[in-house]
């Protein structure tokens, strides 16, 4: 599933993230999220696009519920829109043996590819968001096992704002 518009990804290193935003419990973040308007959270992605995005994908392993997870093997993609040059963010999640594995960048033989912009994604990831409603008005794209790409919010603690 290739794509000509642009494309970011890196690897996914301790070194990728600062120390502030690293020390950030999950649930304070996802009540920071809560309490932001959509302009707050799109200046900030247009400020530290990079380096929210490599630390939500570098937590991503150490919300993964193993034993949710059962004998699912499969290459879950994001697709995060709107880089301000165009394109998209790619990073994905390659679950298999009862764990999960964060790669930066295109999967070449995705199971599952989610495609969203920047808002509705940290709105997602932090519990502040539902996504069969983003799913149902559009803003949510999923490609692939749509059973699977249902049950992938059950695979993962999801903080909840104010937790």
């Amino acid at each position: 599933m290739a794509s000509s518009a642009p494309v970011r990804g890196g690897p996914v290193t301790d070194d990728d993230s600062s120390p502030e935003i690293s020390a950030t419990d999950p649930a304070q973040f996802a009540g920071l999220v809560q309490g932001a308007s959509d302009d707050q959270l799109r200046e900030g992605f247009a400020t530290n696009r990079e380096l929210i995005l490599g630390e939500i994908f570098r937590r991503m392993p150490e919300r993964f519920n193993s034993e949710r997870a059962g004998d699912v093997d499969a290459v879950v993609e994001w697709r995060i829109r709107d880089r301000p040059e165009g394109g998209h963010d790619s990073w994905h999640l390659i679950i298999r043996g009862g764990e999960c594995r964060v790669v930066a960048g295109p999967a070449e033989a995705p199971t599952v590819t989610y495609e969203i912009n920047p808002v509705d994604f940290i709105r997602l990831i932090t519990g502040n968001a539902s996504g069969p409603k983003l799913f149902l008005f559009g803003k949510l794209k999923i490609r692939g096992d749509l059973v699977l790409g249902a049950r992938m919010p059950q695979l993962f603690s999801i903080p909840a704002p104010g937790s």
